[in-house]
C-alpha cells in the first residue's frame, strides 16, 4: 500500500474540494453568459436587418414613384426634358442615394442618361451602342453588382431603366455588425433566382445552401471550416430577401471577454486557496516531517545534517535528542572505518589509529605486524615484541592492552598495543568498541599485504616476459631491460627540471604506469618468428637456402661434365674444342653461382643492374626427375601447383613458385585503426624475390612481421584488465614507434595525440639500440655518433626535439652511459652543436 505524507494528504483533500466548487461555479456562469450572448446577437441581427430593410424599402418606394412619374408621360422630348421632371428626378436622387442612374429611351433610338452626383443630376446623351443594347432589355436583372429596374410608360415607344447600387443599401456604418469583416450580408432576388449583393464573407453561399436558409431547412451553414448562424428577412416590396451570416466568434465575442475575465479570476482564487491550504498543511505537519527527515538522513548515511528543532511536546523533544545522539555515534564509527579503509600505507594507518585511540583512552597506540622471524615488528621496523596468546583477540598486562589482529583465516597478522596512563581505567564498552575497530584494522592490513603481493607478482611477471624476449634472440639481448631504465631516467629529469618542464609531474600511480609500460613495450616480439628476427642472409629461412641453389649448380656442372665426356667417347667434333667449351661452361656456372652467393649476403645496396643480371641468370634450366611431393607434409603439398607435380620437369635454376607464397592464418584480420597494414601473403619465399631485395636481407613481408611486433604488443596489452590508474599502458607502450610528424606507426598519430611518456620511450628505445654492445649483427656506436643520429631525427621530427634537448642538457645520456656503456663508447660530445642540429 502506497502511503503519503500528512501535508500531502491535507493538501489533496482541501484542494479537491475547492477545485470541484470552482469548476461547478465556472460551468454555471459560462452557460448563463453563453445564453445571454446568443440572445443579444439575435436582437442585434434583427435590429440590423430592420435598418437595412427600411433603407431598401424606402429606396424602392422612391424608385417606384419616379418610374411612375416618368411612365405617366405620354410623350417625351429627349432633347428637351421638362424642368418638373428634372426637379422630381433630382429629389429622388437626393432622397434615394442607392439610385445611381436613370436611363430614358424612345423607339427612335434616342436616349439620355441621368447620373446621381451627390444628389445632383449630370445628364449625357446615350451612345448608339448603349441605346441598342438597352432597348433590347425586357426584364429586371443585375449588371456588374448593380440592380437594373425596368419600367414602361403608357407610351409604348418609351422605356425607362433605373440603375440601383446594392452596396449603398448597406451603408449603415453606425451599426456594430457592419464593420466586422467576418459577418456576411446577402441580398437575394427570388424572382431572378440570383444574389444581387454579397459582402464580407470571402467564400459566398452556394445556391443549395441559400435555398436551405430561405426555406428554414437549417439555421446554420459551414463556410471555410467555420460555422455561421443565418438570419433571414423578407423585404416588404418585390421578391427581395436579406440574409445575414454571423459567425460563432462574433456571437461568442462578449462571452469570450467575460469568460476570460472569469477564468483569470477563478485561477487567481484557486492559486490563493492552494497557497493558504499549502501553508496551513505545512504548518500542521512541519514538526512530524522534520523528525522523519532526520531519521531518514541517518537511514541514508547522511550524518551531521540533523535539523535541530524544539517542541513543547515532550515526546517529540526526546525523540529529536535521541536521533541527534544516534547520528553522532554512527558517524564517528563510519568515519573511522572509512579512514582506515582508504589508508594508502601502514604508516598513515598507524597515525590515524593512534589519534583515534588517544581520543578514546587518553593513551597511545603502536601498530605491529608479523614478520618471517615469528615476531611482531613495528611498522617503522625499529622495535620488535614477541608473539603471545596469538589465539586470543585481547589480553592485558598491567596498563598495556594488547589486541591481536587476525585475518579471515584466523591467522595472526599483527597486534595493536595500547599504553594508557596508570591512573586511567578504560571502560568496558570502550574496549568493546576498540575490539570492533581492530577487526577493521586487520582487514585493512590484510588488504595492504595482498595488494603489495599482487604488485610484486605483476612486476616479476612483467620482468620475466621482458627477460624472455631478450633471451629469445641475441639481436635483442638486454634491450627490454635497459629501455625502462633510460625511460625512467628521462622522466625523472623532466620532473626535476622546473624551468622548461615545470608543468610535467607524475603521481605515484603514473610512475607505476610508466614503469610497467616501459618493461612491456616490446612484449609483442614473443609472436615474431625467430627465423625472421635472426635472418642473416636473403635466402635464410630456417636454413640458408643458398645450399639448395649450390646443389643445382653442382648438378649443372656435373651435367656439363657428362655431356663433355659422352662427346669424347662418341668421337664427336674436335676434342680440343669440346674441352674449351666444357671449361667455358664450368667457368660461367661458377661465376654465376658466385654472383648469386654474393647477392645473398645483403651487406650493400642491390642496384637495378644486379637485379637485371639476376633475372637473366634465373632463365638457366635443369631437369628434375624426382617427384616434388615426396617427403612433404600435407600442408606443403597443398601449396604445389600442377606443374610442380609433373615428373620429369624442366626447371629454372632460380625460382619463384606458388609454393613459396605462404598465406596468412584464417584468424588474421586487417585492423583499420592501424596505418601499418599486412601484405597479401604472410611470407614470400621466392628465391628471385628474396635475392632482389635492395636493402638488407628482409622482404617487405618479413619487414612487416618485424614491425608488426608493436601491433601485437598493443593487442596483448589491450586484452589485460587494468585498474583505472594503469589503463594508459597500451598507448604508452605502443606509441614508441610514432613520430612527431605523424608519419610513424602503427597509428600514424601526430605529437599532439601522443603522451609525453611515449615520446620519452621513443628516445630511450632508439638510443639503447644505437649504443647496445651485445648485438652480434652490429658494432656498437659511440655516444657522439648515437647522439648525432638522434639530433638529425629530432630535426626531421622523428623524435621530440624538446625532450632530446632535455636528454642532452640534463646529462641523461651520460648517466646512462656510465651505467651501461663501455669506456670505449664514451667519447667527447658537443652538446651545443647537437642542439643546433635538432632545431635547425
Amino acid at each position: 500500500m502506497r502511503r503519503i505524507s500528512l501535508k500531502t494528504y491535507l493538501f489533496i483533500i482541501f484542494t479537491t474540494i475547492f477545485a470541484l466548487f470552482s469548476a461547478h461555479l465556472y460551468t454555471n456562469i459560462k452557460n448563463a453568459v453563453t445564453k445571454l450572448s446568443s440572445e443579444h446577437i439575435s436582437d442585434v441581427a434583427e435590429l440590423h436587418q430592420q435598418i437595412i430593410s427600411n433603407n431598401v424599402n424606402f429606396t424602392i418606394y422612391q424608385i417606384d414613384a419616379l418610374a411612375e412619374e416618368i411612365s405617366d408621360l405620354s410623350s417625351l422630348d429627349i432633347n428637351n426634358i421638362p424642368p418638373s421632371l428634372i426637379k422630381f428626378i433630382s429629389s429622388a436622387f437626393s432622397h434615394s442615394p442607392a439610385l445611381t442612374n436613370v436611363y430614358i429611351y424612345d423607339i427612335e433610338n434616342n436616349g439620355i442618361n441621368l447620373k446621381n452626383i451627390d444628389g445632383g443630376i449630370e445628364a449625357e446623351i446615350a451612345t448608339s451602342l448603349s441605346l441598342e443594347e438597352m432597348w433590347k432589355t425586357n426584364e429586371t436583372y443585375t449588371f456588374n453588382n448593380e440592380y437594373l429596374y425596368l419600367s414602361r410608360s403608357k407610351n409604348t415607344n418609351l422605356k425607362i431603366i433605373l440603375q440601383i447600387s446594392t452596396a449603398i443599401f448597406f451603408e449603415t456604418t453606425d451599426h456594430e455588425l457592419v464593420n466586422k469583416r467576418n459577418v456576411g450580408f446577402y441580398l437575394y432576388d427570388y424572382q431572378l433566382k440570383e444574389i444581387i449583393y454579397s459582402d464580407h464573407v470571402p467564400t459566398p453561399l452556394s445556391y443549395s445552401q441559400l435555398q436551405g436558409v430561405l426555406h428554414d431547412k437549417h439555421e446554420t451553414v459551414s463556410l471555410d471550416g467555420s460555422s455561421y448562424t443565418a438570419f433571414v428577412h423578407k423585404l416588404n416590396r418585390r421578391s427581395l430577401y436579406f440574409v445575414s451570416l454571423i459567425p460563432e466568434s462574433v456571437i461568442n465575442h462578449n462571452f469570450d471577454i467575460i469568460s476570460n475575465d472569469l477564468f483569470l479570476n477563478v485561477i487567481a482564487y484557486i492559486f490563493l486557496a492552494i497557497l493558504i491550504i499549502f501553508l496551513s498543511s505545512s504548518y500542521i505537519s512541519n514538526r512530524l516531517v522534520t523528525l522523519f527527515k532526520n531519521a531518514q538522513k541517518i537511514n541514508h548515511f547522511q550524518f551531521n545534517q540533523q535539523k535541530k528543532q524544539d517542541s513543547i511536546v515532550k515526546e517529540i523533544h526526546n525523540l529529536s535528542s535521541t536521533l541527534e545522539t544516534m547520528d553522532q555515534t554512527i558517524d564517528d564509527i563510519l568515519k573511522m572505518v572509512f579512514i582506515i579503509a582508504k589508508s594508502g600505507n601502514l604508516f598513515q594507518l598507524g597515525a590515524i589509529v593512534d589519534k583515534k585511540i588517544h581520543k578514546i583512552t587518553t593513551g597511545h597506540s603502536y601498530l605491529y605486524i608479523t614478520d618471517n622471524d615469528n615476531t611482531l615488528s613495528s611498522i617503522e621496523g625499529k622495535k620488535k615484541i614477541p608473539i603471545k596468546n596469538q589465539d586470543q583477540s585481547y589480553y592485558c598486562e598491567a596498563s598495556v592492552h594488547y589486541f591481536n589482529l587476525h585475518n579471515d583465516k584466523k591467522k595472526l597478522i599483527g597486534c595493536l598495543v595500547i599504553e594508557v596512563p596508570l591512573n586511567h581505567t578504560v571502560p568496558k564498552y570502550r574496549l568493546l568498541f576498540i575490539e570492533r575497530l581492530v577487526q577493521i584494522i586487520a582487514v585493512s592490513i590484510d588488504k595492504h599485504k595482498l595488494l603489495e603481493q599482487q604488485k610484486s607478482l605483476l612486476l616479476s611477471f612483467t620482468k620475466s616476459i621482458a627477460s624472455a624476449i631478450d633471451a629469445k634472440s641475441p639481436h635483442t639481448a638486454g634491450h627490454c631491460q635497459r629501455v625502462p631504465e633510460l625511460t625512467l631516467m628521462l622522466a625523472k629529469a623532466a620532473q626535476e627540471n622546473q624551468n622548461q618542464w615545470s608543468k610535467f609531474s607524475l603521481s605515484d600511480e603514473e610512475w607505476e604506469e610508466l614503469y610497467l609500460a616501459s618493461w612491456l613495450h616490446d612484449c609483442g616480439k614473443l609472436t615474431t618468428a625467430d627465423n625472421v628476427i635472426d635472418k642473416a642472409t636473403k635466402l635464410d629461412m630456417f636454413t640458408n637456402r643458398i645450399h639448395e641453389i649450390r646443389t643445382r649448380y653442382e648438378v649443372l656442372k656435373r651435367d656439363a661434365e657428362i655431356t663433355y665426356l659422352k662427346s669424347l667417347i662418341d668421337g664427336e667434333s674436335n676434342a680440343t674444342l669440346l674441352q674449351e667449351n666444357y671449361l667455358k661452361t664450368i667457368k660461367e656456372l661458377e661465376e654465376e653461382f658466385a654472383f648469386i652467393a654474393q647477392s645473398n649476403l645483403g651487406d650493400e645496396f642491390y642496384h637495378d643492374d644486379n637485379v637485371d643480371r639476376l633475372h637473366n641468370l634465373a632463365t638457366r634450366t635443369f631437369t628434375r626427375t624426382l617427384d616434388k611431393r615426396l617427403g612433404l607434409s600435407w600442408e606443403e603439398t597443398q601449396l604445389l601447383s600442377d606443374n610442380d607435380k609433373q615428373t620429369p620437369s624442366i626447371e629454372t635454376v632460380l625460382q619463384n613458385n606458388s609454393s613459396h607464397l605462404i598465406p596468412w592464418d584464417l584468424n588474421r584480420k586487417t585492423d583499420e585503426q592501424f596505418n601499418l597494414q599486412p601484405h597479401p601473403f604472410k611470407f614470400n619465399h621466392g628465391e628471385i624475390y628474396n635475392l632482389t631485395v635492395q636493402r638488407g636481407t628482409l622482404t617487405n613481408e618479413e619487414r612487416f612481421l618485424i614491425n608488426d611486433h608493436i601491433i601485437q604488443t598493443i593487442n596483448m596489452l589491450k586484452a589485460l584488465p587494468y585498474p583505472d590508474h594503469l589503463k594508459n599502458i597500451p598507448l604508452i607502450a605502443g606509441g614508441h614507434h610514432e613520430q612527431m610528424s605523424g608519419k610513424g606507426y602503427p597509428y600514424g598519430i601526430p605529437a599532439s595525440e601522443l603522451p609525453i611518456t611515449a615520446r620519452m620511450m621513443a628516445i630511450a628505445d632508439i638510443f639503447e639500440a644505437l649504443t647496445a654492445s651485445d648485438r652480434p649483427y652490429k658494432t656498437p656506436k659511440t655516444l657522439s655518433e648515437s647522439l648525432k643520429i638522434l639530433a638529425f631525427m629530432a630535426k626531421n621530427k622523428h623524435i621530440d626535439a624538446s625532450l632530446f634537448n632535455l636528454f642532452l642538457t640534463d646529462e641523461v645520456y651520460l648517466n646512462y652511459a656510465d651505467k651501461f656503456l663501455s669506456s670505449e663508447q664514451i667519447d667527447e660530445v658537443n652538446i651545443q652543436e647537437l642542439i643546433e642540429i635538432s632545431i635547425s
